[in-house]
């Protein structure tokens, strides 16, 4: 466990933000603000960085906080996780990650007749209702914030990450700084393109639209998914050994 962490390094961090940029918070939601926010396309490109901006600091507020908080048990946390308890739990929690990860696939919702679909319907008629206000897309990038970071797997790792780089909140906040812009920079791209190409690039973003909210939930099953498998890789041997003695 200790040198997993280590393994990662800055470009496990990068992976972990351009996974975390593909979210519905930080892509899924702008793209529709892209096409719903009413003005014209440099209104709607206004307000899609106002979310951006609100988010991303939302994040960083988060992760600051987040840090805060995991530096001074670091220590601890990391020499629980090595003991025998630890690796078991870890292993176990990998485990359970794989098995939501196969309980959110969108195929196996619509086996049990759920609608994979609903939750992305939900947002566009949030974003509807909110794309021409800028004080209600504030909100709306809150709302997204508080909804998805329990579920933001890849931040919560990069957090760990952080911490376990040894250098210091300040410097681990900066680095946090550029993860979460790497994070929002996906949107931001395509907020500068629908400056540029105006309404005759409202065809390509209703096409990106409808595949975002068809994959919006098979992303969330994949990144689940592969959180557990890592996990478990780096878990499940040691769990073994904790569990049979050897």
């Amino acid at each position: 466990m200790d040198a997993l962490p280590h393994a990662a390094g800055p470009l496990g961090l990068l992976i972990l933000a351009l996974v975390d940029s593909t979210s519905m918070g930080t892509l899924v939601i702008p793209v529709f603000l892209l096409i719903a926010a009413r003005g014209g396309a440099r209104a709607a490109a206004g307000r899609t960085v106002l979310y951006l901006a609100v988010i991303g600091v939302f994040y960083l507020v988060l992760g600051a906080l987040l840090l805060a908080g995991l530096l001074p048990l670091l220590g601890a946390l990391m020499d629980w996780l090595s003991s025998g308890p630890g690796t078991v739990l870890a292993a176990l929690a990998g485990a359970g990650l794989l098995w939501w990860s196969h309980r959110s696939d969108p195929a196996v919702i619509r086996k049990r007749g759920g609608d994979p679909e609903a939750s992305s319907r939900r947002w566009i008629t949030r974003v509807r209702d909110t794309a021409g206000r800028p004080r209600a897309v504030v909100g709306l990038a809150l709302l997204a914030g508080v909804i998805e970071a329990a579920s933001m797997l890849p931040y919560l790792a990069a957090m760990g990450i952080i911490a376990d780089l040894g250098i210091g909140w300040a410097r681990g906040v900066g680095v946090l700084v550029a993860y979460c812009a790497v994070m929002i920079l996906p949107a931001l791209l395509l907020s500068g393109l629908r400056v540029v190409l105006g309404r005759s690039a409202d065809r390509a973003l209703e096409r990106l639209q409808d595949w975002l909210a068809r994959s919006a939930a098979g992303g969330l099953s994949w990144t689940t998914g592969i959180v557990g498998v890592l996990l478990l890789v780096h878990t499940l041997g040691p769990a073994i050994g904790a569990l049979t003695g050897t």
